[in-house]
C-alpha cells in the first residue's frame, strides 16, 4: 500500500492528474481503491523484473443500483515509467477482465490537460462523452474534467 500512496502523493503534489490538494493517507486510499471489494479489483503493476511501476483499478462508477453495469477505470504509473508501453499492456488485460466479470460500460475521468492519458484511452476506442468545465480548482488553476467511455 505504500507504493500506492507514493504514486498518489506524487500526482497530488506535482500534477493535475489527481484532484486532491493534500496527499491522501493510507486509510483514505483504502476508502476508494477496491482492494477488497469484489467484483471490483485493484492491482499494483509490475515490470518483468518484479519492480512496481504503477497502479490500476476499476471501481463502482456510482453507488446507486442502476449504475451496476458500469465501472470507472483508473490507471497511474510512476513518472519514471510513463511512455514505456505499460499502459497498452494494462489496458488489454484490464478490459478483458472487466468484460469477463460482466460489466458493459467503462468510464474514465481525466483532466483535460492530461494528453498522455487521453491519447491512451482514445487508442483503445474510448470516446469523449462529456467535459465538465471548471469543475474544480487546484493551485489557483481551474480544472476541466473529461469523461471518456467505452461500451463493451
Amino acid at each position: 500500500m505504500m507504493f500506492v500512496q507514493e504514486i498518489y502523493t506524487y500526482y497530488t503534489l506535482h500534477s493535475m492528474a489527481v484532484y486532491s490538494i493534500t496527499p491522501p493517507t493510507i486509510e483514505e486510499l483504502k476508502s476508494f481503491i477496491p482492494f477488497n471489494d469484489p467484483p471490483y479489483r485493484a492491482y499494483v503493476i509490475h515490470d518483468r523484473n518484479g519492480h512496481s511501476v504503477g497502479i490500476c483499478y476499476y471501481s463502482r462508477f456510482k453507488p446507486r443500483e442502476a449504475f451496476r453495469r458500469s465501472v470507472e477505470l483508473t490507471i497511474y504509473f510512476h513518472p519514471d515509467h510513463v511512455g514505456k508501453g505499460y499502459g497498452t499492456e494494462v489496458m488489454k488485460m484490464i478490459e478483458e477482465e472487466i468484460r469477463s466479470v460482466g460489466f458493459k460500460n467503462i468510464m474514465a475521468l481525466i483532466d483535460s490537460r492530461n494528453a498522455t492519458s487521453l491519447h491512451l484511452f482514445r487508442r483503445f476506442g474510448y470516446r469523449k462523452c462529456a467535459c465538465i468545465r471548471e469543475v474544480g480548482e487546484k493551485y489557483h488553476e481551474l480544472l476541466n474534467l473529461v469523461m471518456v467511455q467505452k461500451l463493451l
